[in-house]
């Protein structure tokens, strides 16, 4: 492939840079913290006025009232974004929504659901996993049963990133347990609101709620809900995953990058034993290897892009891309508070913590990251079996 941006991409990226500067995110109200998953935080009246200006319908057919913008635009629209620190949280999982709708949603969920998406007024959580089934999410026991206009649905989810401030769930449920596991699963898009949903929070490492318990108690959802053909969820769901895979850190790169120089100017700004950091050695290595994984990683995802904008399928690419990343965050904490010293275990709040404490913060939050969407056993097994062909067997 060409790594060349064209002129209507780079002129994109200038749009969003005006847009940025019109709308500084930190003048806006934040609703959750920024986990460091590279997507910034999340703001209501921020992504209220992304879908204003059309960013969040970005990719969508014109017909359904997108601009019809290429992926690798929107992953430049997202760097932007990312490398600012702007809270967009949200913003690529409802991208992902919408693709889902307009392919396999009926008409009342194109009609009723797209308009939404594309204005910010409503976001979506991913009720995917449940307790015995993590990595094997054909081990799923949520189900769901066909009831007249409804479909009935007991079961409980847990890891929902979000739920709590969610208004709709991407929803997975068992629908015919007599069949193979794989051919009997459905999907859905189940709103927050229906009798019988319950959310409890998962609080993490740092006191804050980001994941959540989910438990479904006779949920009626109605058949409008139901997302393609029932009993043809399985492949639905993997291209959920791949979603959160591809969708979720193909931004980690750009906010890596501000990390990366904010760490820079710390270290030609600061001493130690009467030495300025940036004369280390060791510490001019690390910065350099970093500089390094941050463009591979980068270029790893530019391609993915352009395979999807030429309808190539990725597979393991995305298992690759989501481990190289999530590795990647976690060493640069790990530099980070090398970086720091012992003024690096300051928490947020602390007067004397360097960068406010996000590193130290980031470095706790981001441990989770490498299990999150697929272990990293899980995804070098997917590289190893579909990327280079070995065998099952040892």
């Amino acid at each position: 492939m060409d790594f060349s941006f064209s002129r209507e991409t780079e002129d994109l990226r200038q749009e969003i840079r005006q847009f940025i500067k019109d709308y500084p995110p930190e003048e806006f109200p934040m609703q959750a913290a920024d986990d460091f998953w590279g997507n910034g935080a999340y703001s209501y009246e921020y992504t209220r006025k992304m879908g204003e200006a059309g960013w969040l319908s970005l990719t969508w057919p014109k017909e359904w009232g997108g601009r019809g913008r290429t992926i690798l635009d929107k992953m430049v629209v997202a760097e932007e974004l990312a490398y600012c620190r702007a809270p967009s949280a949200f913003n690529l999982m409802l991208d992902g929504m919408s693709n889902h709708i307009i392919s396999h949603g009926n008409d009342y969920l194109r009609e009723e659901i797209l308009p939404k998406i594309a204005k910010g007024s409503i976001v979506f959580w991913l009720a995917l996993s449940e307790p015995n089934a993590g990595s094997d999410l054909l081990a799923l026991q949520t189900k769901a049963e066909e009831r007249g206009d409804f479909f009935i649905v007991n079961g409980q989810k847990i890891w929902s990133a979000r739920a709590h401030l969610s208004d709709y769930g991407y929803l997975i449920t068992r629908t015919d347990p007599n069949v193979p596991r794989h051919k009997g699963l459905s999907m859905f898009i189940v709103d927050r609101k229906l009798p019988g949903i319950t959310v409890e929070p998962i609080i993490n490492l740092v006191g804050e709620n980001y994941h959540n318990h989910v438990y479904f108690d006779n949920v009626e959802i109605p058949k409008e809900f139901l997302l393609g053909k029932k009993n043809e969820g399985f492949f639905q769901m993997l291209k959920g995953l791949e979603m959160d895979r591809f969708w979720a850190r193909y931004q980690k790169p750009a906010v890596c990058k501000r990390v990366l120089d904010d760490l820079i100017d710390y270290c030609k700004n600061n001493s130690r034993n009467g030495r300025p950091l940036y004369q280390d050695t060791v510490i001019r290595q690390r910065l350099a290897q970093t500089a390094i994984e941050i463009e591979t990683c980068r270029l790893a995802y530019y391609r993915m892009a352009w395979m999807l904008d030429q309808k190539i399928p990725i597979r393991h690419e995305t298992a690759l891309g989501k481990t190289f990343a999530d590795e990647m965050g976690q060493r640069l904490m790990d530099l980070g508070l090398e970086i720091f010293g012992l003024d690096g275990q300051l928490e947020e709040g602390s007067k004397s913590a360097p960068f406010k404490g996000l590193i130290e913060k980031w470095y706790l939050v981001c441990r989770g990251h490498t299990i999150a969407g697929g272990t990293v056993e899980v995804m070098k097994d997917t590289v190893a079996r579909m990327g280079l062909g070995l065998s099952k067997k040892g």
